[in-house]
């Protein structure tokens, strides 16, 4: 850690005996200025006086964040050259000074950082199974209430991190935020690192580390994002799944079916694949899910509870597909606040619906991508709602998907149908131990409704395979 220094001289002047003498000049140090919760640091510097300066009083003054007010921390006696030193442990960032007791002359301020001690820890706990954790000591009487802690992991050697999980810090005793999760991981050695905005970030630490976390994935070198960091690990990944003959026997069924088809796969290490994949479609009913998501986003933008109200609105657009509510929903939240949640998702076909919602433009692409990250889109206090909406919809519209997977997998999702048209969709998300992948099938001049369901179902037997 550097060492940072000022120096000061203050120039007084007072009258005696008829000519000027000069006052006291305080010129302090302080090293190291930045250092880990409990080393010590020390304040040292001269005092220079007319005559000899032993014995001159000195006191250490502190005024820690958010810089209030001073208290005096230590008191010393000048050596007779005048110097001095001060030893002290911060426990969170501080501005010091030195003062002469005897004149009040003072150093002008120091400024002294001090960063919280972190221990990472993984642990492999079978395939598809390691325990990552952060142990991050502060000063005691900091505290912080739960927030979210993002892991992103990156194969050993590589620059590219992906955002593998997102959980909830809480706060041991001892002043310790703590943080967890149990990841996939994405090579036998990986690194890994961990983003959080603890409510005490503000009181350690240098202040260009408080920033927001990245949704997503990032790639090095990259300007660190609030209180970053990072460690290596090892652990057993699993294979992909699907697998990639599995996707291939999907797509090869697929383009073997009437009208204008589109698959997209987002399986379980995160890799995109299927066919037509960014193909526009309109949406119908699928972007029932992203009025869900841009309403409880403005919900917790307000910081406000589910009402009742709010989920007569709500559960008949998801569970019945009832466009009468999502109309109303999409009324309250505005198209702006849709575009929003394209965007924060990566979506690259999205355009909004001309004349009517369910015209929206959208890709298989798009959608698996946007059901992969919903568990980072809706904020965390509304999750459990949103997930209850998508897996228990009604058993008229739980057509595709739904049929094929369960009761092995649980299954999230939603179907959107403009039966006039031939047009039949589906964006879902299935779980099943540690195994998450993402699925979106869009299809467009079906010569029926069953066929048109029948076409989803056999996209989801040939994914699954075996696994059911």
């Amino acid at each position: 850690m550097a060492a940072a220094g000022l120096a000061v001289a203050f120039v007084l002047a007072r009258e005696s005996a008829g000519h000027a003498v000069a006052a006291p000049v305080v010129s302090a140090t302080v090293a190291p200025a930045r250092l880990a919760l409990g080393a010590q640091a020390t304040v040292s510097g001269t005092l220079s006086l007319e005559g000899a300066p032993g014995g001159a009083a000195l006191e250490l003054e502190a005024s820690p964040y958010p810089y209030r007010g001073w208290s005096t921390l230590g008191r010393t006696v000048a050596n007779p050259d005048g110097s001095f030193a001060l030893p002290l442990r911060p426990a969170e960032n501080e501005r010091l000074r030195v003062t002469a007791s005897a004149t009040g002359t003072r150093s002008e301020p120091l400024a002294v950082t001090v960063d919280p001690r972190v221990a990472l820890a993984g642990v492999s706990l079978g395939p598809g199974r390691v325990r990552l954790s952060a142990r991050i000591a502060h000063a005691r009487g900091l505290a912080s209430p739960p927030v979210a802690a993002r892991w992103y992991l990156a194969a050993r050697g590589s620059d590219v991190y992906h955002l593998a999980a997102a959980t909830t810090t809480k706060e041991l005793p001892g002043a310790v935020t703590y943080a967890s999760a149990t990841v996939d991981p994405p090579a036998h050695r990986f690194t890994y690192r961990v983003c959080v905005n603890p409510a005490w970030e503000a009181a350690m630490g240098p202040p260009a580390a408080h920033g927001r976390c990245p949704h997503q994935g990032f790639r090095l070198p990259t300007a660190r994002a609030a209180l970053e960091y990072g460690g290596e690990a090892h652990g057993t990944p699993l294979p992909p799944f699907p697998s990639t003959a599995a996707i291939a026997a999907a797509s090869s069924f697929l383009a073997s079916r009437a009208g204008a088809t589109s698959l997209a796969v987002v399986d379980s290490a995160g890799r995109l694949a299927g066919l037509r994949t960014r193909q526009h479609f309109e949406s119908a009913s699928v972007v029932k899910v992203m009025f869900l998501t841009a309403y409880l986003q403005m919900l917790q933008a307000h910081h406000r509870a589910l009402r009742a109200s709010d989920r007569a609105l709500l559960y008949p657009m998801i569970h019945e597909s009832n466009n009468d509510a999502a109309s109303a929903v999409l009324g309250v939240v505005g198209g702006a606040a849709v575009a929003r949640v394209a965007r924060e998702a990566g979506m690259h076909d999205y355009a909004p619906g001309v004349g009517w919602w369910a015209f929206t433009q959208t890709s298989a692409a798009d959608q698996a991508r946007f059901f992969a990250v919903l568990d980072h889109l809706i904020p965390a206090r509304y999750y459990g709602y949103a997930r209850y909406l998508m897996s228990t919809i009604e058993a008229e519209q739980s057509w595709g998907v739904p049929p094929v997977a369960r009761p092995h997998w649980q299954v999230f999702f939603k179907t959107g149908a403009l039966p006039s048209r031939g047009l039949f969709n589906e964006a879902a998300r299935l779980e099943r131990g540690g195994v998450r992948f993402e699925v979106a099938v869009f299809t467009d001049g079906d010569p029926s409704q069953a066929y048109g369901e029948q076409t989803i179902e056999g996209v989801a037997e040939r994914l699954l395979g075996g696994a059911r």
